[in-house]
């Protein structure tokens, strides 16, 4: 380490000694209309030596001599090549507008800037005006449906709930599966960070940490999406690369001074509730049972007089003895569970007779007062409104050959669930400069704290973690209410309480009250990030540069999770909390070498090291038992457990790449990097991987000049990438546990070996990928296709086996099993209508089809993960020879043909003894559209987004059809019969008659039995509620005003835009039970797990309407 920065040390040293021969030219760079374009990238040819254009279109830049061309780029917009001569004075460059944006410049590994046309890989590039101001807080949903190959899936719609983002789908059996973020050069930590033992059963709604990441901040992003695009940035870029700008830390040289504010404000609302039936009441049997959870009970008074003339039945309206017709004692009073409360300390809902002394029962009881007996709508008035208000201020100022830029936002969000909120703060700094030296120093700092407080509305099964209910999110309380129950007082007579005089729960039966929950438990996690880096580069001459680039990037999160007592599973309460810290330093030393050798052929070689260090602590501590309400700190807790985690790891590594041009017209690109990881054993801590690229712009090569194809490439990629290990993973470790008290009364220590078996011949992972391409411009770019295929191998997983358990452990860390993607990605950029009026419209169409295979599951053929226990032995699994994440649980018998075997005597299908798969969560595609249409200053945007297939089992859907709530359920007076054939329930097999066929089911059974029992329910089979999660949707739409420049030229305002704005207003699931409107596209748990297609309870999503106002002066 110090002998390699003494030898960078003597470049920089004797480069500054080395005075090159250089002119001043200066000029600007303009649009056909005269107008200057802003950030317009302007280029000595074949040198590193650039600049930028200012908000007046303005450069000025130092040209070596022998070199008389400069480059000019900018998005949108045709290369220019201008010729110099012997000019040393102002020069003025008109830019024509070009659809292709072939030469459009894009920041790709390591910070590497590179021209698109040369590319032999897929990159995507979307613009910070992409991202920003979409009623999105979160940067990462908001590119959700805007590009091939990148699926993205948030959590639910809680303030702050992580996201997920797959690219080219999931190279990871049972690691991670999410690509690398590097923010301005440095590796930014997305993790999720789930507390050991406490997932989404306790309904916490954890962030994903690029939530720390300012939308307005984001000057770009790059998606480097294959193996060849991502390779030199080593082991961690497996599953792709996001690469971000900022705008503190892109180096916009502008001279002079200039101010931006945006701003923006949203509401929310959730994006559909079920359909509720409001016939029957709660019990079963068509008999009202006030203690019972489900609605299976008699129908309401209203519904009585309908129902007996339509199907012929004689229903009598429930009377309760001493209650007036249409009215039932309060709920409060009808159960065991809320009844010794309602005697304790509810007075106001006991009846009093004339002298106000309370009337009493038979059974020596309070009498409750009688409410109206009809269903009530609690649920939609359980939901408020939630807010999203953005506000961000950026200054930039610039001279010659430095800038500054400075970026300050404040993002507040406030849910649609009582106290639920998330907010975050943002501060950075930026800047480069040209020394006098020759010297550029670049660098930029930013600090965020994100804080987030929610009750727990996060994924969690019915039953809890304790098998009951209180362990649940509040949606899993709320929607399974029953209908009669009324929480908010609309009889006009009293509601059902939520708590007493002291503060404890009101509870039903099993179920938490969910105002109780808003109330008093609560999640929160304050996050306090900073990061940042520091570039110098010098031209040692026109043609060799050296970098050196550091940087750290380290946050703390404290979260707290609160319990209050008075709960049905827990009722002393519980606190923890949890303090993570992490921190990441890494430096880049590179050499860069861009040469023109001769008229027709350039190159350009990159070499550097890479050195990376990652720390991370964790302390977890759990007190059970609150002493005292109100007082929720762990050591007011009677008992306290806790656990620690630390670890550190290194790694280096040296790559190169290497870049040679041809006539501008096929370009050849090689990569190799070695990485050193201090995870691996020493033996195998080397590695060495890399591949090669190719691009052939075959219209430049045939010299051809067709209105009909204008510009035809041609592009391959084979590339192999590494993938270390997590630590630790080498050794068999112990664990610390809880002491114990010998019997002299000393608390003694203790430590046990884990289970887990280590790994000492541990290697690395290894993905290869063949990536084969084209891209096409029609019609004068009226059309332009991008098209892709693909196919990855990651093989050698990092994954663990069972193990008998006679040898002491119960798994193994071992390299096994193989996972194959393999699919097509698909742009089509259509302009149909452009018009000299000024009219246009533009659509962009992206295709995803991805097939997985689990090739190799490891020594089983099978690796089970997750574990959903009020659901039986419901999973996801790998099994060789099937897609990844498989759904896997109960299933009903069938014969060969396919049909239901149904019990003869029951009139009930019969459930396999064994799990099987149920479901494939993989979709069929996936596909964006993307309509843009302008005129004179309006800009009016909108994205459709499209998933066909998938299978996903919802609990919601099957718990709310079990209970009797969806209006599904309503038409139960008829008899039904279950589709099928008559099998033996001790064999599986068919019962066939006489005459050698099936015997079809003539059983009749009750809508009762038909959901609730053992039908179509979840005391079913699992498959029963799988569903196909086909859907499309509007993700977002916008109306925007530039206002007229003519009309801002007298004011201090360079640029204003205002527009209105909408994100997921409209969505279409076809294939799902009716009256559900649960949106599907949600995550499992938390976006660190890789379950698919199980929905628990999960956040509901929203809708969001909002104003966005951007002004530049």
């Amino acid at each position: 380490m110090k002998r390699l920065s003494l030898f960078l040390a003597m470049l920089f040293l004797t480069a500054w000694t080395t005075l090159l021969a250089q002119r001043n030219i200066s000029g600007k760079v303009i649009d056909e209309a005269g107008e200057p374009l802003i950030g317009a990238s302007v280029q000595v040819k074949g040198l590193t030596v650039g600049t930028v254009t200012d908000v007046d279109g303005a450069f000025a830049i130092e040209v070596p001599t022998g070199h008389d061309v400069l480059v000019v780029t900018y998005t949108g917009y045709a290369t220019k090549e201008a010729n110099l001569g012997s000019n040393v004075g102002e020069i003025t460059i008109t830019m024509v507008e070009s659809a292709e944006q072939l030469s459009e410049i894009l920041v790709t590994a390591i910070g590497i800037q590179r021209e698109k046309k040369a590319l032999g890989y897929s990159v995507t590039d979307l613009s910070g005006d992409q991202l920003a101001q979409r009623s999105e807080p979160d940067a990462i949903r908001a590119i959700a449906g805007k590009t091939p190959g990148v699926q993205v899936t948030g959590g639910g719609g809680a303030p702050g709930q992580s996201t997920k983002i797959n690219i080219r789908g999931n190279s990871s059996l049972t690691g991670n599966t999410q690509p690398l973020f590097v923010v301005d050069g440095i590796p930014f930590d997305n993790s999720v960070n789930s507390p050991n033992n406490f997932g989404a059963d306790k309904g916490s709604s954890y962030s994903n940490r690029a939530f720390d990441i300012d939308p307005n901040n984001i000057q770009s992003m790059t998606i480097l999406k294959g193996a060849a695009a991502a390779a030199l940035y080593g082991s961690r870029a497996t599953n792709g690369v996001v690469v971000i700008t900022t705008k503190t830390g892109g180096k916009n040289a502008r001279k002079g001074l200039e101010v931006s504010y945006s701003s923006s404000y949203s509401t929310e609302k959730i994006s559909g509730l079920p359909d509720y039936q409001n016939v029957y009441s709660q019990g079963s049997n068509q008999n009202y049972n006030g203690g019972f959870i489900g609605n299976w009970g008699a129908p309401f008074p209203t519904e009585v007089d309908r129902l007996n003339a339509t199907y012929g039945t004689n229903y009598s309206k429930v009377i309760e003895p001493g209650y007036p017709e249409g009215t039932i004692a309060h709920p409060l009073a009808s159960t065991g569970y809320a009844r010794p409360r309602f005697t304790a300390f509810f007075p106001e809902l006991w009846q009093k007779d004339a002298s106000g002394n309370p009337i009493i029962n038979a059974d020596g009881l309070p009498k409750a007062i009688a409410v109206p007996f009809r269903p009530y709508d609690f649920v939609e008035k359980f939901f408020e409104q939630g807010t999203v208000l953005e506000n961000s201020l950026t200054i930039n100022a610039g001279g010659k050959e430095s800038s500054l830029s400075a970026t300050v936002s404040r993002m507040d969000n406030d849910g649609i669930v009582p106290n639920s909120k998330a907010n975050r703060t943002s501060l950075s700094f930026g800047g480069n400069g040209k020394l006098a030296n020759g010297l550029v120093l670049s660098g930029n700092v930013t600090y965020v704290n994100t804080g987030q407080a929610n009750p727990p509305l996060a994924a969690s099964v019915f039953g809890g973690n304790n098998g009951t209910a209180s362990d649940g999110s509040i949606y899993t309380r709320l929607f399974f209410l029953p209908r009669n129950f009324d929480l908010f007082g609309e009889n006009g007579v009293a509601p059902y309480p939520f708590e007493t005089p002291f503060g404890d729960n009101v509870f039903y039966r099993a179920l938490d009250n969910p105002l109780w929950l808003v109330k008093y438990n609560k999640y929160s996690s304050d996050v306090n990030r900073a990061f940042g880096n520091l570039t110098l580069s010098y031209d040692v001459t026109p043609w060799l540069n050296l970098t050196a680039k550091g940087g750290m990037n380290t946050y703390g999160d404290a979260r707290k999770s609160i319990e209050a007592p008075g709960g049905v599973a827990d009722p002393t309460g519980e606190v923890w909390t949890d303090d993570i810290h992490n921190t990441e330093i890494d430096f880049n030393y590179l050499a860069t070498v861009n040469r023109q050798i001769s008229k027709d052929i350039d190159f350009k070689i990159i070499g550097g090291v890479n050195l990376n260090q990652r720390s991370y602590s964790e302390r977890f501590v759990d007190g059970r038992g609150v002493i005292a309400k109100g007082l929720y700190n762990t050591d007011k807790t009677i008992s306290q457990s806790s656990y620690e985690e630390t670890s550190l790891r290194r790694f280096y590594s040296a790559y190169g790449d290497a870049t040679i041009g041809y006539k501008n017209y096929l370009y050849l690109g090689l990569v190799a990097r070695n990485d050193w990881s201090s995870t691996l054993p020493k033996k195998n801590q080397s590695f060495l991987y890399g591949g090669a690229n190719m691009s052939l712009i075959f219209t430049d090569m045939l010299k051809m000049n067709s209105n009909i194809l204008g510009y035809g490439k041609i592009r391959a990629a084979y590339t192999s990438v590494g993938n270390e290990a997590s630590p630790y993973r080498t050794r068999t470790t112990y664990s610390i546990n809880q002491p114990f008290v010998n019997i002299g009364g000393t608390s003694v220590n203790r430590a046990s070996l884990g289970n887990t078996l280590g790994n000492a011949d541990l290697r690395h992972e290894l993905t290869h990928e063949v990536e084969l391409g084209t891209d096409l411009r029609f019609f004068n770019n009226k059309i332009g296709v991008e098209f892709t295929w693909f196919k990855r191998n990651s093989s050698d997983q990092i994954t663990t086996a069972e193990l008998p358990r006679s040898t002491g452990f119960v798994q193994a860390i071992v390299n096994a099993g193989e996972i194959e993607n393999k699919g097509i990605e698909l742009g089509v950029d259509l302009t149909p209508i452009k018009t000299k009026s000024g009219f246009e419209w533009n659509t962009f169409v992206n295709f995803t089809r991805i097939r997985s295979l689990v090739v190799d599951a490891g020594p089983t053929g099978q690796i089970t993960f997750g574990s959903f226990p009020a659901y039986g032995t419901l999973q996801n699994i790998h099994r060789t020879g099937y897609p990844y994440a498989q759904i896997f649980g109960a299933k009903n018998a069938r014969t060969p043909e396919g049909d239901l075997l149904i019990d003869k005597d029951l009139g009930t299908t019969i459930v396999l003894p064994t799990n099987e798969i149920v479901g494939d969560p993989n979709p069929d595609f996936m596909m964006g559209i993307n309509n843009s249409f302008s005129f004179k200053g309006f800009t009016l945007r909108a994205l459709i987004d499209w998933r066909q297939g998938g299978d996903m089992f919802l609990t919601t859907a099957g718990s709310l059809t079990l209970r009797g709530q969806l209006k599904v359920t309503e038409d139960r007076e008829p008899l039904r019969i279950i589709p099928g054939v008559y099998g033996d329930p001790s064999t599986y097999e068919a019962i066939k008659g006489d005459d050698g066929k099936y015997i079809r089911n003539t059983t009749p059974i009750t809508s009762f039995d038909f959901f609730f029992s053992n039908g179509f329910g979840p005391y079913g089979a699992d498959e029963t509620n799988v569903y196909d999660i086909t859907n499309i949707r509007l993700r977002e739409v916008s109306l925007g005003y530039d206002l007229p420049k003519k009309l801002l030229k007298k004011t201090p305002i360079g640029s204003a835009r205002i527009s209105i704005s909408g994100r997921n207003l409209w969505w279409y699931a076809p294939n799902l039970i009716e009256g559900i409107n649960s949106d599907p596209e949600v995550l499992a748990e938390n976006a660190d797990t890789n379950l698919q297609g199980i929905e628990t309870g999960t956040t509901p999503t929203t809708k969001r309407f909002g104003v966005n106002l951007n002004v530049t002066f």
